[in-house]
């Protein structure tokens, strides 16, 4: 396990993913994006995984982006997998994911953050899109998820500068969703994801699908769309134990049907 890119386990609903390469700041280089690819397709298929956090080996960085001593001899980039950067960038998870940043996130390293739905920081991480510095552009989600998440004018500054901000300032421009002392980045993130890995599968898939297609629609379509996916939800055995769980006073016992 020691010699692996990434590492996962499986605890309590939750699925740990932790990049393991420290010693390259936790870069993406091709074989890390490929274990990241299947280690998230084989978890989506898990019915045994609620929940899903990413985090990166020691606490130095989250993720430092991509490993350039890893392009090939015509340059090209060979980290790009069917779901994007490091099998994430570009996936639509049915599972919710966490981001457990124990340390900096630039360039793709921020890419992979903003990808998961919620961002948990250690104080002494820094996050920032840096791609101008060495010639790229943040092409990997940067450019489009950051000037939608933080206001555009800071999400400009952010891109043409190419400088970092901290994680309180992260936290205050709305990036980060908590802040909290190194040691206890994972535990946020843990208490977070048992939370959500409780609730019910199909409720938690369908409120991550309405959130990813609503703001792509006009309000009356978005409405629709909720209106159809209630249809669906309101049928399924869930539906049926969930409030008769709340009624009994007791935890649910959920079918995922």
């Amino acid at each position: 396990m020691e010699n692996k890119k990434v590492l996962t386990e499986l605890k309590d609903g939750v699925l740990i993913v932790t990049i393991n390469r420290n010693e390259k700041r936790n870069s993406i280089d091709p074989e890390t994006s490929e274990m990241m690819e299947n280690i998230l397709n084989e978890a989506e298929k898990n019915p045994e995984v609620g929940c899903i956090i990413v985090t990166g080996a020691g606490d130095r960085s989250f993720c430092s982006g991509e490993d350039l001593s890893a392009y090939d001899e015509n340059g090209t980039c060979q980290t790009i997998m069917e779901h994007g950067f490091a099998g994430i960038t570009e996936r639509v998870s049915a599972k919710p994911v966490i981001c457990a940043a124990n340390g900096t996130a630039v360039a793709g390293g921020l890419e992979i953050a903003l990808a998961c739905d919620i961002i948990v920081a250690a104080e002494h991480a820094r996050f920032g899109l840096s791609e101008v510095k060495v010639g790229f552009l943040a092409t990997s989600g940067g450019l489009i998820r950051l000037p939608k998440v933080i206001p555009q004018k800071i999400a400009a500054e952010m891109c043409l500068t190419g400088t970092l901000i901290s994680a309180q300032r992260a936290y205050e421009i709305g990036l980060v969703n908590h802040v909290v002392p190194a040691d206890q980045v994972m535990n946020k993130a843990m208490e977070l994801a048992k939370t959500i890995a409780a609730n019910a599968p199909i409720s938690l898939r369908l409120t991550k699908e309405i959130f990813h297609v609503a703001p792509q629609m006009s309000q009356e379509d978005a409405q629709r769309f909720c209106n159809r996916c209630w249809d669906y939800i309101e049928k399924t055995e869930d539906a049926v134990e969930g409030p008769r769980a709340f009624l009994e006073k007791r935890k649910p016992n959920w079918q995922g049907k």
